[in-house]
């Protein structure tokens, strides 16, 4: 089978298709054949540097963290779904690949009507999309939210659930005005550039003054800091990335001057309890196939241009989610 690997951590350039056998899956796993691998934050962050790991890295490695795919074989006790079932998978590491083993405890039934990129989409940009708003953000009916980098894979589902959550007002930020202009198409009232050097007024102007309520940031580094400028008393941040490549630092006076609260969420963290896991995405499941949420799959990749696919993330100028599909192949 064929399996992309990196022996040294660094630029995109270090990930490697490789030949390797298919492996057989222990006692509680099942071997998928994988039908697409989602690309995340956290996979860019496993390739830099072996200190953003969640766990010790050994070499050689494979990003990947979450894959759908059919199962075609079960290690002894692993599962009562049968062989043929079209699946979500989640790992620690290794979905990018066109066979994977994986926890037969962290496998759920793909929904039919939906295909292996759209499916793909959902687990962890899904999860994390909901729970940074419902679960962590505690967001009320009629609150106005701030979505950082909202034309992104969690953001394009974030601005679409707040919609579904019945915010009041939703502000979107990106760095485009055609990032900006999907963002509106999929329920945004307002969108800013946070580019823009005046853009946390803008914030400001947009809710008269009074600042938003809850605020989703992926961004990181010194535009953290900004983020409390645009914060209403009481008002809360979730934080869950670092696209910017740098780390936030928290200024406490600017936390205790509001009563601001800023709380984290990973979602490798929570992929592992499956309270978090299976009732949200029954929920989005069920937003999905009743039309109410769409899910934006704008870039494909073969496995083979996994480098591609991690360049195009790391340059933050993808819309949507970024998704490979081993076996198939550009014209």
């Amino acid at each position: 089978m064929k399996i992309v690997r990196f022996y040294e951590c660094g630029e995109p350039d270090v990930l490697r298709l490789e030949e390797t056998a298919i492996p057989h899956p222990k006692a509680g796993q099942v071997l998928l054949q994988v039908e697409a691998s989602g690309v995340n934050y956290t996979d860019v962050d496993h390739r830099r540097s072996s200190s953003a790991s969640r766990e010790p890295l050994t070499f050689p490695s494979t990003p990947g963290v979450e894959v759908v795919g059919v199962i075609v074989e079960a290690g002894e006790g692993a599962t009562a779904l049968p062989v043929g079932t079209r699946v979500i998978g989640l790992l620690s590491h290794g979905g990018y690949a066109e066979y994977v083993a994986v926890p037969a405890a962290s496998i759920i039934p793909v929904p039919p009507g939906l295909d292996a990129a759209q499916a793909v989409a959902i687990p962890l940009q899904g999860l994390t999309a909901y729970h940074i708003l419902a679960t962590f953000g505690h967001i009320q009916p009629g609150e106005r939210i701030l979505i950082q980098a909202a034309a992104g894979g969690v953001g394009t589902l974030a601005v679409q659930l707040a919609r579904l959550l019945e915010a009041g007002q939703i502000i979107a930020t990106a760095s485009t005005p055609a990032k900006l202009d999907l963002a509106l198409s999929l329920g945004a009232d307002v969108g800013i550039n946070y580019t823009q050097p005046d853009w946390t007024t803008q914030v400001l102007q947009a809710t008269d003054g009074k600042g938003v309520d809850l605020m989703l940031d992926m961004i990181g580094g010194v535009q953290f800091s900004e983020n409390f400028t645009c914060l209403a008393p009481l008002g809360r941040i979730v934080t869950f990335g670092k696209a910017s490549g740098q780390r936030a630092v928290i200024d406490s006076e600017k936390l205790t001057a509001r009563c601001s609260t800023v709380t984290g969420f990973y979602a490798g963290y929570a992929g592992t309890r499956p309270d978090l896991v299976v009732p949200a995405l029954k929920k989005l499941f069920q937003y999905v196939l009743a039309g109410q949420l769409h899910v934006q799959v704008h870039h494909r990749f073969p496995l083979e241009e996994a480098a591609a696919a991690h360049r195009l993330m790391e340059t933050r100028q993808s819309t949507g989610k970024i998704v490979l599909l081993p076996g198939w192949h550009k014209n």
